[in-house]
């Protein structure tokens, strides 16, 4: 009876928004319309009024698209028809997009942690921590957390090495062979050392995927939970996730949230990973809460537990796409099997170093998410409810946005390059349809994504990426099998501060869409009769133009001043130099140093004297009833920096000796508590701006973009044709760290 309703209520409102009146009476209506949307928004708790502001916004964009339709297409154009039909289509795919992300977030669900339940059969866990050419000091951090992990079962940790395979350690190039084998070496002592597992195989074969389904074969743990190789388990994920297991015999995987502890470099570039929410917090605390709702929530590749039979009742890990995580999670719900999510961080990653990597990674997703798509459509999946289907469609088809995106940057400049009249009609009728659509639309994209993203910031990330995903995306369109795993870069360094390799495409860009402003201003000011649609077409052009000045800003790449995140603690532990003691608290830790604050110690300390550390760390609990038994760790640290505070002395200092045991302690000291994860997490929901804050907060990082590049440039800090300056390393880290 519902799905009656809803189907009937969908033909409705597509009837009444084909109805032709009077531009005076839709301008009326539009205004009625905002007002609705208005008063719904004053409460997000009653999802009546919540249905009734997205059935009102829905309505108002798609007269907007009938009347693009009806009235804007020059069909007697031949010349202008092609140009004016792209861009149609492109607002098509945006309003549905938009439309489609209406259902998916019509609600939220927010699931409790559900505790284990140790009366019943605890079910054993396998942790599998894929692995290709990371550097140990990324790995490394990962075992060890997993190695440590509070559950009252068994708990069997696999590192799964695709560095270590037959295939890599016999390389036809001899020093990649060579730096495979030493790596291979290290990370077979390391785990022995820390008492997990080593697996390998004999090849690469479908990348990741292939390596966990190689796995699958050599254990039988009951549930699997899947890290990757830079995502450092706290202490409590299992006993935070097991619980559902137990509770819903039919659930196949919990999923939790990607949070990283370094910002990405769009946002590290820009200097904005204080003052904006992280990109990927729209994802993850809002969009996989309205997925959850409609059981849907999917696999994301990393920080989520799988129930063995599920995998097995798929054939394991997809290896039919490059995006392995949501295609397994498609054939997973099609199967019957029920998904769910847990919005709290409870790992913490790595961002791509560099613009080039992050692109890399962006590419991987868009190419595997269109895979999906076109090998796996949604819509045409067998078992798959309507509501799934649409999930999913929602979230593979986005990832088409590089070609529309393009085409948004490319309409404008049609008209005012080259007179292409790309639509037709008057600015009176334009500020009655469009201008209703669009502020209806930002009004509901803050109302349902305001605290996890900014105004104009989805348009940004969007603008950014597609000039760089746009052959990739066009590729896999025309061959959908071709596309080959590439594993996102980590651990990259930047010597010094220069502009990226993909720099030029932006500036080229920008150079183009100033010139175009250039001339529509002219041609405004000397040409009235003109002035209606050139003011409609330059309002578009300027946004663009305001993008790509902050897309140029994000590629100046700028030095990493760490080796190794450091990252707020607030640990207390205990100090002893010359026979005497004191308290101390670890304000911030690395794995090879940490800022203390030093209470009560008469010595003046100075660089280079040489304090011993002693550090508290929680025993891994067998029972959630047994208390934490807390084991001292003495480690010596030399002192690097040394300054007086009201209550006490502050000092940073260096680890002297770098071992397995250090490794394991300041691991648990840095990344063992996920409350520190939502803390930040908090802290960035609190970074929600109203629109017009946001829109002037954009226009002002923009013109400090441009001032920022103009500078960069007259400084000579443009890398060298034949040797980068500054160029990415894999030899160390250097990420700064969220605090």
């Amino acid at each position: 009876m519902k799905w009656l309703a809803s189907c009937l209520l969908t033909v409705a409102v597509l009837y009444l928004a084909t109805i032709e009146v009077a531009v005076e009476t839709h301008l009326w209506l539009s205004v009625s319309a905002l007002l609705v949307v208005l008063l719904c928004m004053t409460s997000s708790e009653k999802k009546y009024l919540n249905l009734v502001m997205l059935l009102t916004g829905a309505f108002i964009s798609l007269r907007y698209i009938w009347w693009r339709y009806d009235e804007t297409l020059p069909w007697e154009s031949s010349l202008d028809i092609p140009f004016a039909l792209a861009l149609f289509i492109t607002e098509i795919y945006g309003i549905s997009i938009y439309l489609i992300g209406m259902f998916v977030n019509v609600k939220q669900r927010n699931r409790k942690i559900i505790p284990i339940d140790e009366k019943q059969d605890i079910p054993s866990v396998d942790v599998f921590i894929p692995t290709f050419n990371e550097p140990l000091h990324v790995v490394g951090p990962t075992i060890a957390a997993a190695s440590q992990l509070h559950y009252p079962g068994t708990v069997n940790v696999w590192v799964l090495d695709d560095g270590g395979t037959a295939q890599k350690l016999n390389a036809q190039d001899h020093h990649q062979a060579k730096q495979a084998r030493e790596r291979t070496s290290k990370l077979k002592a390391l785990c022995q050392q820390l008492g997990v597992e080593y697996l390998t195989r004999p090849d690469n074969s479908h990348a990741k995927a292939g390596n966990i389904n190689h796995a699958l074969a050599h254990n039988q743990g009951e549930l699997v939970l899947i890290l990757d190789a830079d995502h450092v388990p706290s202490r409590d994920f299992l006993v935070n996730t097991v619980g559902q297991f137990q509770h819903n015999s039919n659930l196949g995987f919990v999923q939790t949230p990607h949070f990283f502890v370094t910002p990405n470099p769009i946002e590290r570039n820009l200097g904005i990973e204080d003052k904006v929410p992280a990109e990927n917090e729209m994802f993850y605390n809002r969009i996989l809460k309205g997925m959850d709702f409609w059981n849907a929530s999917f696999f994301c590749g990393s920080a989520a537990v799988i129930r063995r039979k599920a995998l097995e009742d798929v054939g394991g890990i997809s290896t039919r796409t490059i995006t392995e995580d949501a295609d397994t999670a498609i054939n997973i719900h099609a199967k019957g099997w029920d998904s769910a999510y847990i919005n709290k961080a409870m790992i913490a990653g790595l961002s791509p170093d560099t613009f080039g990597a992050y692109v890399t990674q962006r590419s991987r997703w868009a190419q595997g998410m269109i895979q999906i798509f076109m090998l796996n459509n949604p819509l045409f999946k067998r078992g798959l409810s309507w509501p799934q289907k649409l999930c999913y469609l929602n979230s593979t088809s986005f990832w088409f946005f590089p070609l529309f995106r393009v085409v948004y940057l490319l309409a404008p400049l049609a008209y005012l390059l080259f007179d292409l009249q790309i639509f037709v009609g008057n600015a009176g009728a334009f500020v009655a349809y469009a201008i209703p659509h669009l502020i209806i639309s930002i009004l509901i994209n803050q109302h349902l994504f305001g605290k996890t993203r900014n105004t104009l910031f989805s348009e940004f990330y969007e603008t950014i990426l597609s000039l760089f995903l746009f052959l990739p995306v066009l590729s896999v369109i025309i061959s959908p099998r071709k596309p080959s795993f590439a594993v996102t870069p980590k651990g990259e360094t930047t010597e010094n501060t220069h502009f990226s390799g993909l720099t030029p495409a932006l500036l080229v860009l920008t150079i183009v869409l100033t010139v175009a402003e250039c001339w529509g201003l002219y041609r405004y000011y000397h040409f009235p009769i003109e002035q209606g649609q050139l003011a409609i077409v330059l309002v578009f052009n300027t946004l663009n133009l305001l993008i790509s000045l902050l897309c140029l800003g994000s590629t100046l790449e700028k030095r990493q001043r760490r080796i190794e995140p450091r990252i707020q603690s607030n640990v207390q532990a205990h100090v002893a130099i010359n026979n005497k003691q004191s308290t101390a608290t670890i304000n911030n830790a690395s794995l090879s140093g940490a800022n203390l604050t030093i209470h009560n110690l008469d010595d003046n300390l100075q660089h280079g004297d040489i304090v011993e550390l002693t550090c508290y760390v929680a025993k891994p609990k067998q029972s959630q009833s047994e208390k934490a038994h807390l084991k001292p760790y003495r480690f010596a640290m030399r002192i690097h920096q040394a300054t007086y505070l009201a209550n006490g002395q502050s000092v940073h200092c260096e680890l002297m000796d770098k071992n397995t045991q250090s490794l394991a302690v300041f691991t648990d000291i840095a990344y063992g508590f996920s409350r520190r994860w939502e803390v930040r997490r908090q802290f960035e929901e609190q970074q929600k701006k109203s629109i017009l804050h946001a829109l002037g907060n954009f226009i002002q990082l923009s013109v400090r973009s441009l001032t920022t590049v103009l500078k960069a440039s007259l400084h000579n800090q443009r890398p060298d044709p034949a040797k980068p300056a500054g160029s990415p390393k894999a030899t160390d880290s250097t990420q700064d760290v969220r605090q």
